[in-house]
């Protein structure tokens, strides 16, 4: 799963690096890190008021309060869903 996360000014100024610290201290956490590649980038193109995050190729609009619900809701899910497969 490849997870990347937005850190051009727009995003940054939203507070990408908290999100993307809080993201790798979870996907640490769960022992994940041969699950998940997390990366950042300079932009997704994808602005729309909050900090751009890319889930393998779904874009997602996210406050760094949401990370631990989308971490949750979006990507325990899908690894979940791929140990099926």
């Amino acid at each position: 799963m490849r997870l990347t996360v937005c850190l051009g000014s727009d995003c940054h100024n939203k507070g990408a690096r908290l999100l993307f610290e809080e993201l790798r201290r979870l996907i640490t956490e769960r022992g994940l890190s041969d699950r998940v590649v997390l990366s950042g980038t300079y932009c997704l193109g994808t602005c729309r008021g909050a900090v751009c995050v890319s889930l393998d190729a779904t874009v997602f609009s996210l406050r760094p309060e949401d990370t631990r619900r989308f971490f949750e809701e979006e990507i325990l899910p899908r690894l979940s869903q791929s140990n099926l497969t």
